[in-house]
């Protein structure tokens, strides 16, 4: 199955009580330049402020008794074959998990002979922000009543025993059809797993769902019709019995249906030599239905043939049909899209990329001489990125949340000086005024009240509600001159709009958002440490 990794990473949170999206957790895992590697896991999970710990451990059972319940792991098999795995300790042997469906118990000793010592450790901390359930919650609701009514629907009308098996094992068809759908596209799913893993020389799903057989017309995929018939089986049941009609001719559509499982039968077994199980499990669904109908042909034979009677049993396939006609392109698209995304994003986040645009950029002095200026983080750090900021800009905003989020995950290795761009010729501006007392408050009462500040200011609080909370500027002389400077500065070097984001001095590359910035802090910490380790050798 593809994408395991997302998986792996995924239960090691799980069951470190951590609980992420698992949407966007695998997203940002697959859009990782350095993906599938360890090191798009651990920037991955520094990305979600996940403390972890990636290390190459001796392996001991002495190094192994002092590691954690539950980490991930790099195993080695006979092969020479290397994957990740999730490695539990259960006290009297190991469980390793490889995927959702592949998963052994090993002894101590069993486990170190596959440990190649790479492993991944992960730990709870209040700076995790977990996902929002609501709208899970909401859409499982939502999901569950529809059932329920259907449901009654269904019973209301005191449906004889073949009419509920028939419609029962109709759902059961339904939930294995997109199983096959998934299984086909490559998504995770416990059915599709339970079915296909283990792949061997006579079982592979995969190959059975890709060949030239399982194109019908060159119009539907088998897993495309296998969702046509049986959604068309569940709401004709659910018709027919609602209205008290005869589903004859319904039961006769999945008696026309046996020929086409022995075909089926026939291409695998003969002609591609390979089985797929989900597959198989549709066939046994349609041939007990076929029994069930057979050993109560009376249902057929005696029931009204009517014109009345084919339309409603009609009405559930062709509302199937069309319903997939018009969303198959759409889900299609959509899958096509999931993949240039992650293939654009992956590109995006590539930092030979965004460093070479970032190089050839305009370079700009950012010395201001004697200046009290806002610097949050690390003012030491070799890292330092000037932010030209307005409170009143709209796009300044979101660059302000960006700042918080770098701040947040990265405080220690970069140092965020914010300049404003005020009109410093009108002090009773209602800019100049916040901009100070900006000024003032970092200079008084520190980073993090200023940050708090800062914060209400750009989420949208109103001029006179900020004044009153944080007061306005006291030392004018001071803070004034300090933010002419920073207009000054601007002014000499034509940054007459906001907001300006200079990374040592050169100017953030047009080509990307200014969102992105924070998948490259990491890189360009290491790189410019690096710069200046190398320059301090050589003087």
């Amino acid at each position: 199955m593809k994408d395991s990794l997302s998986y792996l990473v995924n239960q090691l949170l799980i069951n470190n009580n951590i609980s992420l999206d698992k949407k966007e957790l695998a997203f940002q895992i697959q859009s990782h330049p350095s993906y599938p590697s360890l090191h798009a896991v651990t920037g991955v999970l520094d990305h979600f402020n996940v403390d972890n710990l990636a290390l190459d451990v001796p392996d001991t059972e002495d190094t192994l008794k002092q590691l954690p319940k539950v980490f991930l792991a790099q195993i080695l098999h006979k092969n020479q074959s290397k994957e990740f795995a999730i490695v539990n300790n259960k006290g009297p042997y190991y469980q390793i998990t490889t995927s959702k469906s592949k998963k052994q118990k090993l002894s101590a000793s069993e486990f170190l002979d596959m440990f190649t010592g790479v492993m991944v450790a992960v730990e709870k901390t209040d700076l995790v922000e977990e996902k929002n359930n609501s709208a899970k919650v909401i859409k499982n609701s939502l999901i569950i009543v529809s059932s329920l009514i259907v449901l009654s629907l269904f019973f209301s009308a005191k449906p004889s025993l073949i009419y509920i098996l028939i419609f029962i094992s109709s759902i059961l068809g339904l939930f294995i059809s997109v199983a096959l759908k998934k299984q086909e596209q490559g998504i995770q799913n416990i059915i599709g797993n339970a079915f296909c893993s283990g792949e061997s020389e006579k079982k592979d799903c995969n190959a059975v769902l890709t060949s030239k057989g399982a194109n019908i017309f060159n119009l539907y995929k088998l897993s495309d019709l296998c969702l046509i018939f049986f959604s068309g089986l569940s709401l004709s049941m659910l018709f027919t019995s609602t209205l008290n009609i005869s589903a004859s001719f319904t039961f006769a559509l999945i008696l026309l249906s046996v020929p086409i499982t022995l075909y089926s039968i026939y291409y695998q077994a003969v002609i591609l030599k390979k089985w797929c199980l989900l597959c198989m499990s549709v066939v046994a669904i349609l041939w007990i239905q076929s029994a069930l109908i057979v050993f109560n042909v009376d249902t057929i034979t005696s029931a009204s043939w009517s014109i009345s009677v084919v339309l409603v049993n009609s009405l559930g396939f062709l509302l199937a049909l069309t319903l997939w006609h018009l969303l198959a392109n759409n889900l299609d698209e959509f899958q096509g899209l999931k993949k240039v995304k992650i293939d654009l994003f992956k590109f995006k986040r590539n930092f030979n990329i965004f460093n070479s645009l970032l190089q050839s950029s305009k370079t700009i002095d950012t010395t201001i001489y004697n200046a009290s200026e806002i610097v949050f983080g690390n003012a030491d750090s070799s890292l330092n990125i000037v932010i030209v900021t307005s409170p009143f800009c709209g796009h300044c905003k979101p660059v302000h949340s960006v700042i918080e989020d770098i701040l947040k995950k990265h405080s220690d290795r970069v140092a965020i000086s914010i300049r404003f761009n005020a009109n410093t010729d009108y002090p009773e501006n209602n800019l100049v005024k916040i901009a100070s007392r900006l000024i003032e408050i970092y200079n008084t009462n520190g980073e993090a009240v200023c940050l708090r500040a800062m914060h209400s200011i750009y989420q949208g609080q109103q001029t006179d509600a900020w004044l009153d909370e944080f007061g306005n500027c006291n030392n004018i002389a001071l803070f004034f001159e300090e933010l002419k400077k920073e207009q000054e500065w601007c002014t000499n070097n034509n940054l007459n709009f906001t907001p300006v984001i200079l990374i040592n001095g050169k100017t953030y590359p047009k080509e990307y958002d200014r969102a992105d910035l924070i998948y490259f802090i990491e890189a360009l910490y290491e790189e410019n440490t690096i710069s200046t380790e190398e320059l301090k050798l050589t003087t």
